[in-house]
C-alpha cells in the first residue's frame, strides 16, 4: 500500500425509453452471445443524468451479464453501449479499465475489500489507481457513510452492513459519472439494509446517477424506473414513481 500524500405509486409499465443525445448512458440493440446462446438480446434503453434505475430478473435473465457491460467488465457482441457519448462497446478492454475507474462507481454484493488493509486503506486504493491518494479525503468519505471511527479496522473486524458502507465510500471517492451497484443489500440484514437504502437515496438526492441490479422489489421500487430482464429479453420497463 502507497504512503498518504495529502493533494491539493402504482407501477405502471411503459415501453423501452429511446436513447437522446443528452443521456448519460444509451444502450441500443445490445445484444450478448456465447455461441449459440444469446445471454442478452436487442436490449435498448437509455439512462438519464442524475436518474436512479434499478434492474431486476430472475436469475439467468441477464442481470449480471448487462451489468458487467454497462459496468466496462465485457463487451456486447452486437450493438451500441454509449456512456457521455462515447461508445465503450467499441474500445479496447485497456481503454475500457480507464473509463471504468475514471467514470463508474462499482459497489458489489461480495464487497471485495482487501483483506489485509483497513477501511481507510481500502478507499485509498481507489484513489491510488485514480490519481493520488489524499487521506483527509478518504477519511471523508467514509465518515459520509458512518464510519469514520471505523476507518483503521481490518474488513473481517467490520460487520457485513459497514463493509458494504465501505464499498459506497470507495465507490464515490473518485466522483463517478455512474454509481452501479449489484445487489448491494442482497448479504445485509433489515438493519444494515435501510442504511445503505437511506445512503442511496441521499446519493440520488444530491444528483447522483445510480443504476442498482436487485432482486427485491422493495429496494426496486426506491428507483424511478425498473428495467425488468426476462430471458436475455427486457420485458418491460416500469415507472415507480408517478
Amino acid at each position: 500500500m502507497p504512503s498518504a500524500t495529502p493533494t491539493t405509486a402504482t407501477p405502471a409499465a411503459t415501453p423501452a425509453s429511446k436513447p437522446t443525445s443528452q443521456a448519460l448512458l444509451q444502450l441500443d440493440a445490445v445484444t450478448k452471445s456465447y455461441g449459440d446462446l444469446d445471454a442478452l438480446r436487442d436490449i435498448s434503453f437509455a439512462v438519464q443524468p442524475g436518474e436512479w434505475v434499478s434492474i431486476m430478473g430472475p436469475s439467468g435473465s441477464g442481470k449480471t451479464t448487462l451489468m458487467n457491460i454497462i459496468g466496462c467488465m465485457d463487451k456486447p457482441t452486437s450493438g451500441s453501449v454509449l456512456l457521455s457519448g462515447q461508445d465503450i462497446s467499441r474500445e479496447s478492454p485497456r481503454a475500457l479499465t480507464a473509463i471504468r475507474r475514471d467514470h463508474i462507481g462499482l459497489v458489489f454484493q461480495q464487497f471485495h475489500l482487501i483483506a489485509y488493509l483497513s477501511a481507510l486503506e481500502n478507499v485509498m486504493v481507489a484513489q491510488y489507481y485514480h490519481s493520488l491518494v489524499d487521506e483527509a479525503e478518504a477519511l471523508q468519505a467514509l465518515e459520509r457513510v458512518g464510519l469514520a471511527k471505523r476507518a483503521n479496522h481490518l474488513p473481517a473486524q467490520l460487520s457485513g452492513g459497514e463493509q458494504q458502507r465501505v464499498c459506497i465510500a470507495r465507490a464515490l471517492i473518485n466522483r463517478p459519472q455512474l454509481i452501479l451497484a449489484d445487489e448491494p443489500t442482497g448479504n445485509l440484514d433489515e438493519d444494515n439494509e435501510l442504511k445503505v437504502m437511506a445512503i442511496l437515496r441521499e446519493l440520488h438526492d444530491e444528483g447522483h446517477t445510480l443504476i442498482v441490479v436487485t432482486h427485491d422489489p422493495e429496494v426496486a421500487s426506491a428507483a424511478q424506473r425498473t428495467i425488468i430482464l426476462e430471458h436475455g429479453h427486457l420485458k418491460e420497463i416500469r415507472n415507480n414513481q408517478p
